[in-house]
């Protein structure tokens, strides 16, 4: 019997660690959508229809479910978190209703990434656990495009799950969607000064140690060199919604 159960372990535990992979695309295709407010292009998210579909309760459970220790690569382990981090930060907003601001879901003491707490694998999270003791550790700088704050100033929020057979694919077009963006994400200034996103002065050091013109030459190769010099976006938190 022990052996039955072993064998049976084997054979489910990867297909339900991905399980709710089908039903994020759906949500995201169907409730995330390209806007423009304020000056700010980018992906609104449909928080109303989001909260009233069933999907999401089956795929924040979903990934509550998962015990990532159990994934057996880096980048099972790096799609999960990415995932699990969007869709605790929408299961946030669209259970507490706010509609204006994720930050007005903190306190006068707390922070809303440092207040709220979901268990996984029988441990407790913080949304601030899972971005900085969890994914940030795992030492790949272009999860800051990939995770979503529910700010319009944010990184977008893509529209499909990561996943591990194309994440590397992924983080490359989240970066260069985001330094596309020169609304929020990068922008030529006069002289030889550029302006990007917030994220990378809060996340300095995770881009080649602080390094940001070297790390930005990867992508803008005509544009930044040695001697230009990096200013950042103002950072708008109100709230990425349609």
């Amino acid at each position: 019997m022990k052996k039955l159960l072993l064998i049976l372990t084997l054979v489910i535990s990867p297909i339900t660690a991905q399980a709710y992979e089908k039903d994020l695309d759906g949500l995201l295709k169907d409730y995330v959508k390209p806007v423009q407010v304020n000056g700010i292009s980018y992906n609104g998210v449909n928080y109303d229809g989001w909260a009233k579909d069933a999907r999401h309760a089956k795929v924040r459970d979903g990934i509550l479910t998962v015990n990532p220790a159990n994934l057996s690569s880096q980048n099972k382990k790096l799609a999960y978190w990415i995932n699990a981090y969007n869709v605790l930060t929408i299961d946030l907003v669209t259970r507490e209703g706010e509609r204006e601001s994720i930050k007005n879901l903190g306190s006068i003491f707390t922070s809303p990434w440092k207040k709220h707490k979901w268990t996984i694998a029988d441990k407790k999270y913080t949304l601030d656990d899972i971005e900085h003791a969890v994914i940030r550790k795992m030492d790949e700088p272009r999860i800051h495009f990939a995770v979503n704050c529910a700010a319009k100033s944010c990184p977008d929020l893509r529209a499909e799950a990561y996943r591990a057979d194309k994440l590397n694919a992924q983080l490359d077009e989240q970066a260069r969607l985001t330094l596309q963006n020169k609304t929020k994400g990068f922008k030529k200034e006069d002289g030889n000064i550029v302006r990007v996103t917030k994220v990378m002065d809060w996340f300095g050091k995770d881009f080649d140690g602080g390094d940001l013109n070297t790390w930005l030459k990867i992508y803008k190769p005509k544009t930044v060199n040695g001697e230009t010099r990096i200013q950042f976006f103002n950072y708008d938190w109100s709230l990425n919604k349609q």
